[in-house]
C-alpha cells in the first residue's frame, strides 16, 4: 500500500498510517509506503492534531477500503484540512443506541438527536466531535425488522449535521449469522471504520479498540462472544503508542468495560485477564481514560486503584442512549431509564489542552438533573402491581426480589440514586435545624425504574421466566435516616470539578411515574 496525505498545501509530514497489522508514517512530502498483506482490507491514518479528514456526512473516512489481492500494490490517498481551534473542544461518548425497527425506537431516537442538536446549538463556536460506544444496531433485527448499519447510516445522517462521529464497534454491531470473528465484522468495517484505529484532536491521543471476539459464532443468535483484545490489536496497540508521548493524554473507547464495580466497594476486572493485563502494561506511564458502554448502566472507576495495577487509568462506563433498549420509554413514555435508574443519556467531556472535565446528560434533561431521590416511607411494591402476572415459580421469584427491597415501611428512610458518582464527589444531607445526617453507600435497585419498566414488564399471564431488560441492582445509591416522616432533608452533591447539585427535598414525597416525569 502507498499513497499521499495531503492538504490544499501539499503533503503532510509524520502522519502515522497502518492497515491494522504494519504501522508507517509518511516522508516530508506526505508519502506513505506500507509493506501490508491486505489481512483486514483497509488502510487508515491516525488523524493528526490540528487537521480533520474528509467527512462522507457524519463519518469521518480515516480510511480506505482495498480493492486488490495482496499481491498487487495498491494506492490509497487522504485529504486533510487544517483547522484552528482544536486546543478547547467538546467530545461526545454515545453509548449503545440499539436502533432495530422496534419498540418505537424511531420516534424516541428523534427525542435523543433533538436533544444532541439543540445542546450542540446552545454551544456554537465551539469545536465539537463525537465517538460511539458500538451497538449502534441490534444484529437479530437486521434480519427480522430489515434495520442494518446501513439503515443506521441512513437514520443519523438525516438527523444529525455538521459534526464528525468516530466509531466504536459493539457485539451487536457484528453478523451474528457469521462463523468467525472475520466475517461477522464484514459489514460493520465495509460502511463505518476499521475495528481498531487511532486519531489524535488537539492535544489528546484517541484509541479506539474492540474488545468483542466473535470467532465462537455458529451461525445462530446464540452470538457466542467473548470479551478480549486480539494478538493483531494489541500488537498494532504498541506500535500506535510509539508515535505517542507520555505526557499526552490518551482516551481509549470500548464497547465491553475493563473493570466492574463490586457490591463491596471494590472492582473487578469484567474482561479476559490476560489481554486485559497485556493493554495496561502497554498503556504503563501514560495518563489514561477508558470510556466505553455495553452495561446500559454508569459507573467510573477511579485512577490509581489497585485493579488497575495503581496505574493512572480511570474507566467511565457510560449508560445508553436507548437506555433499556427503548423499553421504558415505550411502556411508560416520559420515563426513559437505563436498568440502574440512569437517565438514557450520554457523556459530555470539555477538553482544554491536556485538562479534561467530564458530565452526563440525561436525554430532555438539563446538565443540572444529576440525581434522584426517593422517599421510601411512600415506595413500596407488591403482588397488587401485577395483578394479571402468572406462570412459573421462576418468574413469580424473581419479581419478589423488588417486593422485599421495598415492602410498605415507615424507616423514615431515603434513597439517593447520584449515577454519575465517583470516590471524589461529596455528598451531603442536612436537616433543616442543619443536622448532618449519615449517608450509606449501599446496593439498590432503583424504585423509578421498577415501576416504570419492570412491573409493567412483569404484569403478564403465562410468563415462563423472568422477563429482560428489568431492573438491576446496582451500587452508585446512598441511604440517609431521616429523623421523621415530614422533615425536609437539603441534599447536596458535588463532583471533582467543584460542580454542585441541590434538592430541598420536601417529605413525605410522593411517588409515582407521574411525580418524576421528565
Amino acid at each position: 500500500m502507498y499513497g499521499l496525505v495531503s492538504t490544499d498545501e501539499g503533503g503532510v509530514k509524520g502522519v502515522v498510517v497502518s492497515d491494522g497489522i504494519e504501522v508507517s508514517t509518511t516522508d516530508e512530502n506526505g508519502v506513505y509506503n506500507l509493506k501490508s498483506n491486505k489481512h483486514y482490507g483497509y488502510v487508515f491514518i491516525s488523524v493528526p492534531s490540528g487537521y480533520e479528514v474528509e467527512a462522507d456526512g457524519v463519518l469521518p473516512r480515516m480510511y480506505r477500503l482495498t480493492t486488490a489481492d495482496n499481491t498487487k500494490a495498491e494506492r490509497a490517498d487522504f485529504r486533510l484540512t487544517q483547522v484552528d481551534g482544536q486546543d478547547t473542544y467538546k467530545v461526545f461518548f454515545l453509548g449503545d443506541m440499539h436502533l432495530a425497527n422496534r419498540t418505537d425506537d424511531a420516534a424516541q431516537f428523534r427525542q435523543f438527536t433533538a436533544d444532541f442538536n439543540n445542546y450542540r446549538n446552545s454551544c456554537s463556536g465551539q469545536k465539537m466531535y463525537a465517538i460511539t460506544l458500538g451497538d449502534m444496531t441490534w444484529d437479530l433485527y437486521w434480519y427480522d425488522n430489515k434495520y442494518e448499519i446501513a439503515d443506521y447510516i441512513k437514520t443519523i445522517n438525516e438527523q444529525v449535521k455538521d459534526i464528525q462521529i468516530f466509531h466504536t464497534m459493539g457485539n451487536h454491531d457484528y453478523d451474528y449469522k457469521a462463523f468467525n470473528d472475520f466475517d461477522a465484522a464484514l459489514q460493520y468495517r465495509t460502511h463505518l471504520a476499521p475495528g481498531y484505529y487511532s486519531f489524535n484532536i488537539g492535544k489528546v491521543h484517541y484509541i479506539v479498540l474492540d474488545d468483542i471476539d466473535c470467532d465462537g459464532y455458529d451461525g445462530t443468535t446464540a452470538r457466542l462472544y467473548t470479551k478480549n483484545l486480539s494478538d493483531d490489536q494489541l500488537t498494532w496497540l504498541a506500535k500506535d503508542l510509539a508515535y505517542v508521548n507520555k505526557s499526552t493524554p490518551v482516551i481509549i473507547t470500548a464497547h465491553a468495560p475493563f473493570f466492574r464495580p463490586t457490591e463491596t466497594g471494590s472492582y473487578k476486572y469484567d474482561h479476559d485477564a490476560a489481554s486485559t493485563d497485556r493493554l495496561l502494561s502497554l498503556l504503563d506511564g501514560y495518563k489514561v481514560h477508558f470510556v466505553t458502554g455495553h452495561t446500559h448502566m454508569n459507573y467510573n472507576v477511579p485512577a490509581g486503584h489497585q485493579v488497575s495495577g495503581g496505574r493512572d487509568i480511570m474507566e467511565h462506563n457510560v449508560a445508553a442512549i436507548c437506555a433499556s433498549w427503548w423499553w421504558s420509554g415505550h411502556l411508560t413514555p416520559g420515563l426513559h431509564l437505563s436498568t440502574d435508574g440512569t437517565p438514557g443519556g450520554y457523556a459530555i467531556w470539555d477538553i482544554n489542552g491536556t485538562d479534561i472535565k467530564w458530565i452526563y446528560k440525561g436525554t430532555n434533561l438539563n446538565e443540572d438533573v444529576q440525581f434522584r431521590s426517593y422517599d421510601l416511607n411512600q415506595v413500596r411494591f407488591s403482588l397488587n402491581d401485577v395483578p394479571d402476572m402468572s406462570g412459573t415459580a421462576t418468574a413469580t421469584n424473581a419479581f419478589n426480589k423488588y417486593i422485599q427491597a421495598y415492602p410498605a415501611n415507615s424507616n423514615n428512610e431515603v434513597l439517593i440514586n447520584v449515577w454519575n458518582w465517583n470516590p471524589s464527589w461529596t455528598i451531603t444531607v442536612t436537616t433543616e435545624s442543619g443536622q448532618t445526617l449519615t449517608c450509606t453507600p449501599v446496593g439498590a435497585y432503583d424504585p423509578l425504574h421498577i415501576a416504570a419498566l419492570t412491573v409493567k414488564r412483569f404484569n403478564k399471564a403465562n410468563l415462563k421466566s423472568a422477563p429482560s431488560f428489568i431492573t438491576e441492582l446496582f451500587v452508585h445509591f446512598f441511604k440517609v435516616k431521616a429523623p421523621d416522616a415530614t422533615s425536609t432533608l437539603n441534599i447536596t452533591v458535588k463532583d471533582e470539578f467543584g460542580h454542585t447539585w441541590t434538592e430541598e427535598m420536601k417529605r413525605p414525597k410522593a411517588f409515582s411515574t407521574d411525580a418524576y416525569m421528565q
